[in-house]
């Protein structure tokens, strides 16, 4: 039995759900929600806003509240799609002031909907849709476990889910905008340096060791990337690394020196400089921020 045939209709709130794909349902998409498909097994075709896009095998589809997904063809698909409003997120977010950047938001909330950006951003090699892997499948449904294992906690669902949503746009922003730019004139691709850091990101890893490695220049290898990804090479790589630290904090008890060894860091102080910068918490108030969340919901449930 699948995780999701323990759902109860008690687990499923009129904002927030999640079932098993089901092909004979045509259109797939909601008026006034935002899913996420996720493709597990099998092959086939389908129709996005006008485009036909094959299916191939993990695959993430992501709709807005606008847009629906029409299967022309199906072998033995399998899946599941995530269904929500932007209020789960933050109770004041909504369809459209989401797209509008509303004056009044913090600078938490503009992270929040970078993360919802996957909903919306559409080009010539992004419909909405993204290949993806194996490990990356099994990353995502251990994220759904633990978005059902709090659904009926209305703030520890809405970090479980950005969590979730975080991961896809970094996927997303990974692999799926570097069809824009393929590399061909030189012997590397920029998803074979990716790659790379993400197997190596505990080693210390620097410009000319990546210069050595793909047999590139520097200032090649340096713009290349960049324009694929928007991001130098040492910015990529220390989010990766503190994003990977932030479910050390999250699930673990190493201490933030450990943590910080453990992705990648020998220098403590420069590794919370970062997690700062990008998290906007210090490691310890992240971590403790996590623990009065969870202890909260403790009481709650007992009430």
């Amino acid at each position: 039995m699948g995780f999701l045939d323990s759902i109860s209709p008690n687990h499923i709130s009129s904002n927030f759900n999640i079932k098993s794909l089901n092909i004979n349902t045509h259109l797939l998409g909601c008026c006034n929600r935002l899913s996420v498909v996720i493709i597990e097994k099998g092959i086939g075709s389908v129709l996005i806003n006008e485009q036909v896009i094959s299916i191939a095998s993990p695959m993430i589809i992501c709709l807005n509240e606008t847009e629906r997904l029409h299967f022309t063809s199906a072998s033995n698909l399998m899946g599941k799609v995530i269904s929500f409003h932007p209020n789960v997120i933050k109770d004041y977010f909504t369809l459209e002031n989401i797209r509008t950047l509303d004056h009044s938001f913090s600078v938490e909330d503009i992270r929040y909907i970078m993360s919802l950006s996957i909903f919306f951003r559409r080009s010539k090699n992004y419909a909405g849709h993204l290949s993806t892997s194996e490990p990356v499948l099994k990353h995502l449904n251990k994220l759904l476990e633990t978005i059902l294992g709090v659904a009926e906690q209305p703030l520890l669902l809405s970090l479980r889910l950005s969590e979730l949503l975080t991961y896809i746009e970094h996927l997303v922003k990974t692999y799926s905008i570097l069809s824009e730019s393929l590399i061909t004139e030189t012997s590397f691709e920029v998803k074979d340096v990716l790659l790379y850091l993400h197997n190596n990101y505990k080693q210390k890893i620097t410009i000319p060791d990546l210069s050595r490695h793909f047999h590139v220049n520097r200032t090649t290898l340096s713009d290349r990337f960049y324009e694929a990804t928007g991001e130098t090479i040492i910015t990529y790589l220390n989010k990766h690394r503190i994003n990977l630290s932030a479910i050390f904090l999250r699930e673990s008890t190493l201490s933030i020196s450990d943590i910080a060894d453990e992705v990648g860091f020998n220098d403590t102080a420069y590794f919370a400089k970062l997690f700062r910068k990008y998290m906007h918490h210090t490691p310890s108030g992240y971590r403790q921020r996590y623990y009065a969340l969870s202890q909260l919901h403790k009481v709650d449930e007992k009430g």
